[in-house]
C-alpha cells in the first residue's frame, strides 16, 4: 500500500507505488540528511525571536508525534491505525495545527509560514531517519504509541507530552503573582545619600533637582 500525506490522513494509492516509496525510505540516508541541514531555518527563527508559550510548545510536539506516526503508517504498514487516530482526535489536531501556524508567524511574520512547513518537513525527515536506522525498533514503538492512544484514550496534550522537541524551542517564564512581586522588589532603587556637609560653592552651574 501507498499513502499520499494530505492535512490529517492519509489515502490508498496502490501497493506498486508503496513499494517505491519503501524502497526510497530505506536507501535515501543521503538525501535526507541535506533536506534536514536545508531545515535549519525554523531553528534559526526560534532561537532569533521570541519563546514558546504552553499552546506553542503542545502544538511543536503534536506535529512532531503526528509526523513520527504518519512515516510509520508509511513504512510499518500501520495505515489503518493511523487512520483511526486521526479520526479520534481530528478536532484536536485541527486546532494544535493551527496554533503551530501562529506560533511561527508570531516569531516572523516574513517567514513564519515557510517556517511552519520546514518544521513538519523536518520531522519527518527525522523520522525516516530513524526507520532507517532501526525499522524494528520505530514501528514497534509507533504501535505502542497507537495502543496507549486507542485504549487509555488519553488527551492529545497528555499523549503528545513525552514526545521531544528541539531546545532551541525555549519555553517563555512563566509569570506568577509572586514572580511579579519579586520583580517589583528587585526593581533598581536610588543610591543611599550620604549626611550633608558643609556647602560647597558649585562650579559651572547649578544640579537640576529630580
Amino acid at each position: 500500500m501507498s499513502f499520499s500525506d494530505n492535512a490529517f490522513g492519509v489515502e490508498r494509492k496502490g501497493w506498486g507505488q508503496a513499494m517505491r516509496m519503501r524502497k526510497i525510505v530505506k536507501t535515501s540516508a543521503a538525501a535526507l540528511m541535506i533536506a534536514c541541514m536545508g531545515g535549519n531555518a525554523w531553528a534559526a527563527a526560534a532561537t532569533a525571536s521570541g519563546c514558546a508559550r504552553p499552546a506553542d510548545l503542545n502544538a511543536l510536539r503534536t506535529a512532531a508525534m503526528q509526523q513520527r506516526l504518519m512515516v510509520a503508517a508509511l513504512s510499518c504498514g500501520e495505515s489503518q491505525s493511523y487512520n483511526q487516530f486521526v479520526r479520534s482526535y481530528q478536532p484536536e489536531l485541527q486546532a494544535s495545527d493551527k496554533n503551530l501556524q501562529t506560533y511561527f508567524r508570531r516569531v516572523n511574520g516574513k517567514t513564519g509560514t515557510a517556517d511552519y512547513h520546514a518544521y513538519k518537513t523536518r520531522m519527518a525527515n527525522s523520522s525516516s531517519m530513524a526507520v532507517i536506522n532501526d525499522m524494528t525498533g520505530y514501528c514497534a514503538s509507533a504501535k505502542a504509541s497507537f495502543e496507549q492512544a486507542f485504549n487509555a484514550k488519553p488527551a492529545l496534550t497528555v499523549f503528545t507530552s513525552a514526545q521531544t522537541i528541539d531546545q532551541r524551542f525555549v519555553p517563555c517564564p512563566i509569570q506568577t503573582a509572586s514572580t511579579a512581586g519579586d520583580t517589583a522588589k528587585k526593581a533598581p532603587v536610588a543610591p543611599r545619600t550620604r549626611p550633608a556637609q558643609k556647602p560647597v560653592p558649585a562650579l559651572g552651574g547649578g544640579v537640576a533637582k529630580k
